[in-house]
Parts: structure tokens; sequence; C-alpha cells
């Protein structure tokens, strides 16, 4: 059976997610996942999918300074991105597909994935290495996208003017982000896999403040998943 890699966001896709769609969509969270942490009894953690660091910055800080973070992502232009921007800070980054961690069973007091889950092709396999790595004991965080019906913005873009446009080809790539927004889809999961007290939350969060130019940028001109999922 041939095995599937996760999506890479590599080269200027990296570049431009970082700068146009990081302040735009993912700070706001990375911000508000960090201040749900009770560090009190972590002394290791792994962030899957960290992309360029937007939540990592903010992981870092709620941390005390002995606890061990590992950022990780499948991208290695992404983790670059990262490593470049929050270096030497006692972050520990690394290439890792998550699923097929290199990390040894019961490692992990917490583990974090910001909008990444969505995109492993094998999200079983996905949770079930996170399952594998985490103590007994051990908090699994992990935040995806709702339903593009529940986002008057995103279904202005994809419902009502992109999707329209593929009437007569396959357009399922535009609706990944948004594909497990289905909380008892989540929690079953989550269970099945073995994750005990399974619980889904809805978080309305604003953008983060950018300019008109940003918007245009990211979803328009550097979108990065036309024609690359």
């Amino acid at each position: 059976m041939e095995k599937k890699e996760a999506y890479k966001f590599t080269s200027d896709d990296a570049e431009n997610y970082d700068r146009y769609l990081g302040p735009l969509l993912f700070e706001p969270y990375g911000r508000y996942m960090a201040s749900q942490i009770d560090a009190g009894n972590v002394s290791s953690v792994l962030e899957i999918a960290c992309g360029t660091g937007r939540v990592t910055r903010h992981l870092r800080k709620v941390l005390p300074a002995d606890v061990r973070l590992f950022a990780t992502d499948v991208s290695a232009d992404m983790v670059g991105i990262a490593k470049r921007e929050l270096n030497n800070n006692g972050i520990i980054f690394q290439v890792e597909d998550a699923q097929n961690l290199s990390f040894a069973d019961d490692t992990f007091d917490l583990v974090i994935c910001q909008f990444g889950i969505m995109f492993l092709p094998d999200k079983k396999k996905g949770l079930e290495e996170i399952r594998r790595v985490l103590k007994p004991g051990g908090k699994f965080m992990f935040f995806t996208w709702d339903d593009t019906l529940n986002m008057p913005f995103c279904k202005a873009l994809i419902d009502d003017l992109i999707l329209p446009q593929f009437h007569d080809e396959d357009a399922t790539r535009f609706k990944i982000p948004f594909s497990m927004h289905d909380p008892k889809l989540l929690e079953n999961m989550l269970t099945d896999t073995g994750f005990k007290h399974a619980e889904s939350n809805i978080i309305p969060l604003k953008s983060g403040v950018v300019s008109s130019d940003f918007v245009v940028e990211g979803f328009f001109r550097k979108h990065p998943l036309d024609g690359k999922l």
C-alpha cells in the first residue's frame, strides 16, 4: 500500500502563508490556544503542524522555561521560517510527519495542533501516533475550522465565489480545511483511537487586523491550495 504523506507548504507558499494568512487567520487562535494551557504539571510538549510558528511563540511564552517544547511540521520550509523567527528560545525544531512520529511511546504531557489534522491523508493513523507519544493522562488539544456555511467570509469566498467556477471538475481541495467541522465526528474519532474524555467546543474569534491588500494577496493572488491538493 502506498504511504501518503501529509500535504506540505513549501518555498514561496510557506513564506506567503506566514506573511498574509498568518496574521489574518492563525494569530488570534494561536493566542487563544496558548491561553488555555494549564502548565502546572507539564514538562514536555509536542506541537505538530507548527507551520511558521504562529502558535509556537505563544506556547513558549506561557510554558515555564524548563518545559521541553518540540515544534514540528512535515514541511522543512515551514519549520525553517519558524526557526528563523523564533530561534534561541529553547524550542526544539524538527521535521516530522504526524502519521509517523519519530518519538518514543509515552514521551509528552501535552500535544498541540492548530488547524493541521484536516490535511492528514490518514487521520486515524495520525491520531494513533499522537495517542502513542502521549504519556498516560496526557492531553491533546487541537483546532479545526468550522463549516464554511457558519463563517460568512469563508462561505462568500469558497461556496459562493470559488466553487461555482469549478462546477465541471473536482473542487474538493477547497473544502479540505473545513472537512472536520462535525463535533460528534471529532469526538467519535478520538474515542475510537483510545482517547478518553473527548470534548469539542466552538470557539468564535475575530480575524486578525490586516490591510485589504493582505486579504487579496493571501486568498486570491498567492493562495497555496489552488491545484496543489
